[in-house]
Order: structure tokens, then C-alpha cells, then sequence
């Protein structure tokens, strides 16, 4: 059954629906990408507290990053935010994964969190005062696309970009699911 129309569908969102409401309309601000306003997909994205969000994602990642992946015609890699599995999985990683191309190399868990906090519904002082203290294990001196699902206040992509750069780690620029400041 649709999660959105809830019509018969093999898949968790039917094909009708992925064509008419999952059908992203790319943003940039400063360094950040984004395919959905916020309100498009709200519900879709707090599936990832359910034990089928994995699924959810991987629909929202298929109709997004893996679009943009098939344009994107430069060699880089791409880096998800905290890709540690949750609930089984990792959202970031499974958009990270839909990245993957001839000019897109994903990465995984080179850049985690120490500090497990959830953001999720926090203010600004809450995330400022609470950082996700990042820890890079990776290659230095590589351009990255930095992936997430969604940016709200952008602490965390602030802090992650400052971690990579004292790893010599350029990011080309951030590509996200949702920036909520649209």
C-alpha cells in the first residue's frame, strides 16, 4: 500500500505518486542543494524513526540524488554527514549511495559523530550548545560533496565542513534532501 495515496502499490510510495509529488525542484543558497521544500515531504521524512524508513528514503534518494548523479559529469566523492546506522540503517548513507556513478565515488563513515545528541525539533542555543564533535577518518587532500537529509539551522553542516577542512578535505558544496530556511 502508498504511504501517500494509499492505493495497492508494490512499492511504499506508488510509481503515480513518485511522478506527481516526489518530483524534486532543485535550490541552491550559498553552498547548498536541495531538491524538496520542506512541506512537500514533511511527512515523508519523520518515516525515518520507523522501522520501514529505510525504504521511504530510499524512494526520496532514488528520485533525487540518483537523478542528480546521472548529470553530474565531474570526479568527486561524496561524504555523508554521521552515516552511523540507526535503527538498523543510515538515511545519510542510503542517499549517499545514490550518488554512486562513472563521476561520484561514495565514502562511508569517515565523518562521524562522538556526540550521538538529536537536533531534531531543538533551537539554535540547543544545537550550538550541543555539537556533534565530528571525527574525520578518511583521506585528506580530496574535493567531497557533503550529503544530509535536511538542513535547519546549518550547525551541523558549519561544523562538519569545519572539521573536513582541517583535513584538508575541500567541500565542493552540500547536497540536501530539504533545507528548511527556504
Amino acid at each position: 500500500m502508498c504511504l501517500t495515496c494509499t492505493n495497492f502499490s508494490f512499492s511504499i510510495i506508488c510509481k503515480h505518486c513518485q511522478k506527481t509529488l516526489l518530483t524534486p525542484s532543485i535550490r541552491k543558497r550559498d553552498d547548498i542543494v536541495s531538491f524538496y521544500q520542506y512541506e512537500e515531504i514533511e511527512r515523508l521524512l519523520k518515516y525515518k524513526y520507523h522501522p520501514f524508513g529505510s525504504r521511504v528514503f530510499e524512494v526520496l534518494a532514488k528520485n533525487s540524488f540518483k537523478k542528480f548523479a546521472e548529470v553530474y559529469q565531474e570526479k568527486v566523492y561524496s561524504l555523508p554527514i554521521d552515516d552511523n546506522p540507526k535503527r538498523g540503517y543510515s538515511h545519510t548513507a542510503i542517499l549517499n549511495r545514490a550518488l554512486k556513478s562513472d563521476y561520484i565515488t561514495p565514502l562511508y563513515r569517515r565523518l562521524l559523530a562522538q556526540n550521538e545528541v538529536n537536533y531534531a525539533g531543538k533551537d539554535l542555543d540547543f544545537r550550538l550548545n550541543n555539537p556533534r564533535n565530528f571525527l574525520y577518518k578518511g583521506q585528506k587532500n580530496i574535493d567531497v560533496i557533503l550529503v544530509d537529509d535536511i538542513v535547519t539551522t546549518g550547525t551541523t553542516i558549519k561544523e562538519a565542513k569545519e572539521v573536513l577542512k582541517k583535513h584538508n578535505v575541500n567541500v565542493l558544496f552540500c547536497l540536501v534532501l530539504v533545507d528548511k530556511r527556504w
